[in-house]
């Protein structure tokens, strides 16, 4: 994995600030060796601070997870929604927010990864926030269906099946069931979401 420059869609100046540093090493740690068997001093050490720097942003390591993982989610809403196009049937904007999905893994994979990871302890956090990327394409599913480009059936599960479809590969990566990158597997994976969707019913 390279080196990230962007961190959160922002770039950084003279390879980081001293907070940013902390994220990045902090992430990197925590998708190698998982957020338990990770500790402040830990993270201290990678970035070559003191413990008592870190402090000064956050007062735990929680903390730390939980500001990660909420921004970096919030940052994936709101580019995804800068993907769309407002001339483009919402089926194609659907193809288009699953193949920026595969793109950002492609971007930073680590960052991805821990997303991925940590989702089932933070996910209770994102539900109400406006830049919630699943709630964008739960949107775009119940907007779809009332367009009459695909069939019916519950937008939630729906959504649900097409975000099992974005992130279970990554768990086979993990595993090393599959091999092949995102970028490589982008198309499959927006073809299997296009199939999987409800046929619209006949007129």
């Amino acid at each position: 994995m390279n080196d990230r420059s962007f961190i959160y869609g922002c770039p950084m100046r003279d390879g980081s600030t001293t907070r940013q540093r902390i994220q990045q090493e902090a992430i990197r740690l925590f998708v190698t060796h998982g957020v338990d068997a990770v500790s402040m001093r830990d993270i201290a050490g990678a970035a070559g601070l003191r413990p008592s720097a870190l402090y000064a942003h956050w007062p735990s390591r929680d903390a730390l997870v939980a500001e990660l993982f909420l921004t970096g989610y919030a940052d994936y809403g709101r580019r995804l929604a800068a993907c769309l196009d407002p001339d483009a049937t919402t089926l194609a904007n659907i193809a288009a927010v699953v193949t920026r999905v595969c793109r950002f893994h492609a971007e930073d994979e680590r960052l991805f990864r821990f997303l991925l990871l940590n989702q089932h302890m933070h996910l209770k956090d994102v539900g109400a926030m406006p830049d919630n990327p699943v709630g964008l394409l739960q949107g775009l599913v119940a907007k779809a269906q009332a367009a009459g480009e695909i069939g019916p059936g519950d937008p939630a599960l729906l959504t649900a099946a097409i975000v099992g479809i974005l992130a279970q590969p990554e768990v086979f990566r993990i595993h090393g069931r599959i091999t092949r990158g995102y970028a490589d597997i982008a198309g499959d994976i927006r073809d299997l979401v296009l199939r999987m969707l409800p046929t619209p019913l006949k007129a």
